[in-house]
């Protein structure tokens, strides 16, 4: 519409929506960067998830393009004064709630699960270690050069796997002080072979605490933005509500 009838305080809501949504569109390209960083965390150890690509930094990914979709609605909706668009807008926005309700508490449902089923994942693929150009030996290198830790639970869980028989020992990427055959002969001494070895040139910690830890900060950073948008969100669709009122009052009167 070229002119408005409303009043002072009902085009005042009509701005703030339109600002409102702008900022949700950016939000939404937001969530999708936060999401596309985590994913390549995620990525980097997609064996650990039954070579899975349906990690929850996707579900961050469609959420923020959805949210870009929905921004349109409420956009065009609050420029227009089009009381259609912005049921649409108000309605989606509901939806979308809901759905990351729901996904919350699958998350928390399935948390235990997802940790049983990584940890697995990761015994399993230890016995796969060897081959230099593997994709599964890369990736436990560059994780325990990273985290500077070594095996599953602790060093001791190389000693029963293939490698770990043919070198009688660890990886060199376990080693403090990285050279070449440094983690070789560490279980020829089976006395030796406790958790508190004193074997001071390799990590004895394990990498799935690590990995673990490392997980809850990429999805810490990516709850607080999901938690920020359900604000702005709630927000959202009460502004739009009133200004839903506001033009429904304007057309009765003319």
């Amino acid at each position: 519409m070229a002119t408005s009838n409303l009043g002072c305080g009902p085009l005042t809501v009509k701005y703030l929506v339109f600002i409102f949504n702008f900022i949700f569109f950016l939000s939404g390209w937001v969530l999708i960067v936060l999401g596309g960083v985590a994913q390549g965390f995620f990525g980097s150890y997609i064996q650990f998830f039954n070579d899975h690509y349906e990690t929850p930094a996707i579900g961050i990914i469609i959420l923020g393009a959805v949210v870009v979709v929905i921004s349109f609605f409420g956009c065009c909706g609050a420029k227009r004064e089009n009381v259609y668009m912005l049921r649409i807008f108000a309605f989606l926005m509901i939806v979308v709630l809901l759905l990351e309700f729901a996904a919350a508490i699958t998350v928390v449902l399935l948390r235990p699960d997802i940790k049983k089923l990584v940890k697995k994942n990761m015994g399993e693929s230890m016995h796969q270690y060897g081959e230099p150009k593997d994709l599964v030996t890369k990736t436990w290198d560059d994780m325990q050069h990273k985290y500077q830790c070594c095996g599953t639970m602790n060093y001791t869980d190389w000693k029963n796997t293939t490698y770990g028989v043919n070198v009688t020992g660890v990886p060199d990427s376990c080693c403090i002080h990285e050279t070449e055959g440094c983690g070789k002969d560490i279980f020829l001494d089976e006395s030796e072979v406790t958790t508190v070895a004193p074997h001071s040139n390799i990590h004895l910690n394990g990498c799935f605490q690590s990995l673990s830890d490392a997980a809850h900060s990429s999805l810490g950073a990516i709850i607080g933005g999901v938690i920020i948008l359900a604000i702005l969100q709630i927000i959202g669709v009460w502004m739009s509500c009133c200004l839903i009122r506001a033009v429904k009052e304007r057309y009765e009167i003319l």
